[in-house]
């Protein structure tokens, strides 16, 4: 009885670290794999990912799907109904990680502001494509994207999946989906998203090992280039409230 009730236990902190992992993924700056070291869970997740050791992870899997679609839903709304303030928000979250990203790094050189330099151009660039990576409706191709991309990125401690959608220009429509419940849309992201884990686990791994500040140098270029695309529209008293959220809230959970 007691062992039933100890992995009982075991499964609801699961669960509730879940929902508090999918909430933290859906905003932008605040990273999933930030949170798992957070929890003491990173080194060993990865390696039993690399072991297709999902089992023990289902309890958490089920809770990051409930964070997800609270959390979803509720940008989507604040997107819709207040667009400034939320656009503000976002903002904040995303200045404030790029320090403690590059925090994370053993310094500047002078391949790493080459690096930096050229994230920063390419994502710019990616933004004046509205064609192909914003508005419209979502191609397949696209959602794998973002799903594939995010996730993978995601596995950095440090680095937000969130930034990635929006650096891909693909964040809203994401947002959209989850509080529709388009289904064929998250079941293809969601899709993309397992195969940039199972797929890239030990790649990535490796990579991180090597070349960490590099990645990160050239992932927070990106971060900077796509800033124009959360500019909000108008700065007033709120927006300037949920700047400083966003900055205070990315500072808190992002060390």
């Amino acid at each position: 009885m007691i062992k039933g009730y100890l992995k009982s236990k075991v499964q609801l902190i699961l669960w509730v670290r879940g929902i508090i992992l999918g909430i933290g993924v859906i905003i932008p700056g605040v990273s999933g794999g930030t949170i798992m070291v957070i929890f003491g869970m990173y080194e060993k997740m990865l390696q039993d990912l690399l072991r297709f050791h999902i089992k023990p992870y289902i309890a958490m899997g089920i809770g990051a799907l409930v964070g997800v679609f609270a959390g979803g839903a509720l940008l989507s709304f604040l997107f819709d109904n207040h667009p400034d303030p939320t656009y503000a928000f976002i903002l904040g979250c995303l200045l404030m990680s790029v320090p403690l990203i590059l925090k994370r790094t053993k310094g500047f050189t002078k391949n790493r502001w080459v690096l930096l330099i050229t994230g920063g151009i390419l994502s710019f660039s990616l933004l004046e494509l509205p064609t192909l990576f914003v508005g419209g409706q979502l191609t397949v191709p696209q959602i794998f994207l973002a799903g594939f991309a995010s996730s993978a990125t995601m596995m950095i401690p440090g680095v937000s999946g969130s930034a990635v959608l929006i650096v891909l220009g693909l964040y809203e429509s994401i947002l959209e989906a989850v509080r529709e419940f388009q289904m064929t849309t998250l079941l293809v992201f969601v899709t993309g998203a397992a195969t940039g884990v199972f797929m890239l686990a030990k790649v990535l791994k490796t990579l991180f090992a090597l070349y960490l500040s590099e990645i990160l140098f050239f992932f927070t270029g990106l971060i900077i280039g796509s800033l124009k695309m959360v500019m909000p529209g108008t700065i007033g008293f709120f927006p300037l409230v949920t700047l400083g959220l966003g900055l205070a809230l990315v500072y808190r959970f992002g060390k």
